[in-house]
């Protein structure tokens, strides 16, 4: 019998906890080959750009956060894309042969292109770790600030639907 109201109770919690009227949205990084891409998840949905927009203007002072760590973001990739290029011209830089006429030409742009592609690659981890960490205060801000606007639902008719509560707890499709 014990077991029986333990997973009855554990049943309730579970869905009183997925079935929120309003999304409660968590964080996701990937990396990929030039920098990384920060993903704002609904569930096990990944939300469009227009999507999380939508959601964060319900929150000014979210969305103005998030806004500022997509231009972070950006920052960051533009950073990692010419530290894949300079990576490039120091691997081209080191394979030209003592014998060649610009030897002297690789001496003199060998020791710059390493010395600027790491420091392309530190600012790039700063601009990265930054935007991951102001993503992370926007959808804190979002997800636990006291006033919310009414739900809003996406054409997928998979999200956000409002179920009238069933004995105490709501059932989320």
């Amino acid at each position: 019998m014990r077991k029986i109201v333990f997973a009855l109770l554990l049943v309730c919690v579970m869905t009183e906890v997925y079935g929120q009227e309003y999304p409660f949205l968590r964080i996701d990084y990937r990396d990929t080959f030039i920098g990384d891409r920060i993903d704002i998840l609904d569930g096990p949905k990944v939300l469009s750009k227009e999507e999380v927009y939508q959601l964060m203007q319900a929150q000014p002072e979210a969305f103005e956060k998030y806004q500022l760590a997509m231009k972070k973001q950006r920052t960051s990739k533009l950073l990692d894309g010419a530290t894949v290029l300079t990576s490039a011209a120091v691997l081209v830089l080191s394979f030209i042969p003592p014998q060649s006429s610009s030897y002297n030409t690789r001496n003199n742009l060998l020791l710059p292109a390493m010395i600027t592609t790491l420091g392309l690659g530190i600012a790039s981890g700063f601009y990265r770790r930054s935007s991951r960490n102001i993503t992370r205060e926007a959808v804190d801000l979002y997800n636990f600030s006291e006033k919310k606007s009414e739900p809003i639902y996406f054409e997928d008719g998979l999200t956000h639907y409002r179920i009238p509560d069933f004995i105490g707890f709501q059932i989320r499709f």
